[in-house]
């Protein structure tokens, strides 16, 4: 009989069939297994989540007041809650953080982007003061700090990454080797582009992805903001084409839940 620890909860997915009209959303029973069950926390880096923060959160790619605030809600009242169910339950928490490496990565093409775009510098943007100046660029910018109300813990896995997919030229996919990892259960930022970059990779390595959607968010411009109607469209995209989505009240639930079965004797 087997005895590993299940996380029960009903996974959300999208038929896009019949062609005539669509049968919508429906559910599936899950049975994740927590031992090859990993906690995914993508971009969640910046200040301001907690009160003693040295200094307010700032949206990291639209300046907008209402985006930040957006945000904050999300990582405080919900990818926090989800994060520490997580960490109960014994899963590894894997944080994916965005980087400057020492590559030349200013010619790149995303850097390209990020400055025509975002009027942003990626190598000052992403400079950070606790890296080995031999292989990252060393710097004071407080872009990629975290807020002690999110920030890793000792025990966390975190892996830099220079492009949008987590996977793409890292250690991500060894380490989730090296665990056993079947299933990845998916939060962070931002929906349109890197958290969607890693979960659209992570599927097609053979990872069961699991999104949490009320812990995520997409850019959303001015217009849309109000009802994160582009937040929306992409938790659809996710249910019908990478994999299944759930609340972070329905997973905090399946930790708290979590038992061992009694073998039968």
């Amino acid at each position: 009989m087997d005895s590993k620890p299940k996380l029960k909860l009903n996974g959300r997915y999208y038929r896009m069939y019949p062609p005539e009209k669509f049968q919508g959303h429906a559910e599936e029973p899950l049975e994740l297994d927590s031992s090859t069950t990993a906690f995914l926390v993508v971009d969640v880096y910046g200040l301001g989540f907690a009160p003693d923060d040295e200094r307010p959160h700032e949206y990291p790619s639209l300046s907008l007041a209402a985006s930040a605030d957006k945000e904050k809600g999300i990582v405080v009242d919900h990818i926090r809650p989800a994060m520490d169910a997580a960490r109960r339950a014994g899963l590894p928490i894997i944080y994916l953080n965005n980087s400057a490496p020492r590559i030349a990565i200013n010619h790149s093409e995303l850097a390209k982007i990020a400055r025509r775009c975002c009027d942003m510098d990626w190598e000052e943007w992403g400079s950070e003061d606790t890296v080995d100046p031999r292989e990252y660029v060393r710097g004071d910018s407080a872009a990629l700090k975290f807020s002690k109300v999110i920030e890793p813990q000792p025990d966390d896995y975190f892996i830099r990454k220079h492009s949008y997919s987590g996977f793409f030229e890292t250690r991500l996919d060894g380490l989730l080797r090296n665990l056993g990892i079947k299933t990845l259960v998916c939060v962070g930022f931002a929906l349109d582009v890197c958290l969607h970059s890693t979960m659209v990779d992570a599927m097609n390595l053979n990872y069961q992805v699991l999104l949490l959607r009320d812990c995520t968010m997409a850019i959303e411009l001015p217009g849309d903001l109000e009802e994160m109607a582009f937040t929306q469209r992409l938790i659809l995209l996710t249910e019908y084409s990478i994999g299944f989505t759930a609340t972070s009240e329905s997973f905090i639930a399946a930790c708290e839940a979590l038992t061992v079965s009694e073998p039968t004797l």
